[in-house]
């Protein structure tokens, strides 16, 4: 019976887990989506149009080539359109539509380079778990074309401004982008049912307390003036204020 009930639990935090939150607020089409990948973590694909083409903000994993064309139909766009394709973190929840997008160029810090290509190993507990048993499909390096950010970085995409910052500890190469009023953190931020929005999730993170220490400097360095909603790469989003930043330092 402890088992059953215990089995029922987790379905439950799972279903919760996998449910989205705020997306709506950052729903604009046909200038920009947000969609979710299947499975159990509902991984987040944000779209948008500028003048410098169609541009992606993570690529979500299973199902994402499905996602991709669910989102761009929407913006009057195929995945073939999308330009650029700026990339969180590579965990494989978050990359999985690269090879729909591969005539894209992928923007990423230049420390997650290695992990995105598969040439160095992720040490968080789960992430390191699950390659042994399964490995992520990842590009070679002759199969795209990257752009690598060292330092806080500005993308002019026309009318459009795109801001990289660097939140390294998550992963080695964490960044967060802020882009038309929305910071979309990775997952640096972390929403979980009952406990709300925290810091990254040390069992996913290569060094947690890294990962928190940026998120505090982040909102040393980021005119807040410009963020108008903070989003997860899970697709759980809320609006900028005091709580929310005190929260991502937990």
């Amino acid at each position: 019976m402890i088992s059953s009930h215990r089995g029922v639990w987790s379905a439950v935090l799972l279903a919760l887990s996998a449910c989205t939150r705020g997306l709506e607020w950052i729903q604009d089409p046909p200038n920009a989506v947000a969609v979710t990948t299947s499975g159990s973590w509902a991984s987040m694909i944000y779209l948008a149009r500028t003048d410098s083409g169609v541009i992606a903000i993570d690529l979500g994993w299973t199902g994402a080539a499905a996602a991709l064309e669910r989102g761009t139909r929407r913006l009057d766009a195929t995945p073939s359109d999308v330009r650029f394709a700026f990339i969180t973190h590579a965990h494989r929840d978050h990359i999985g539509g690269w090879p729909n997008v591969r005539a894209a160029r992928f923007v990423l810090g230049l420390a997650e380079l290695p992990y995105f290509i598969g040439t160095a190993q992720y040490q968080g507990l789960v992430p390191s778990g699950v390659e042994r048993v399964s490995v992520t499909e990842r590009p070679k390096a002759s199969d795209i074309a990257v752009v690598g950010i060292s330092q806080d970085t500005a993308f002019a995409l026309g009318s459009d401004t795109l801001w990289a910052f660097l939140v390294p500890g998550h992963t080695p190469g964490s960044t967060a982008y802020l882009f038309r009023g929305i910071l979309f953190g990775g997952d640096a931020v972390n929403y979980r049912p009952f406990t709300g929005f925290q810091g990254a999730r040390p069992e996913m993170s290569d060094d947690p307390m890294q990962s928190r220490a940026s998120m505090t400097a982040l909102w040393q360095r980021l005119d807040t003036s410009r963020v108008k909603f903070v989003c997860s790469a899970h697709a759980k989003c809320a609006r900028n204020s005091d709580e929310l930043r005190r929260a991502l330092a937990r």
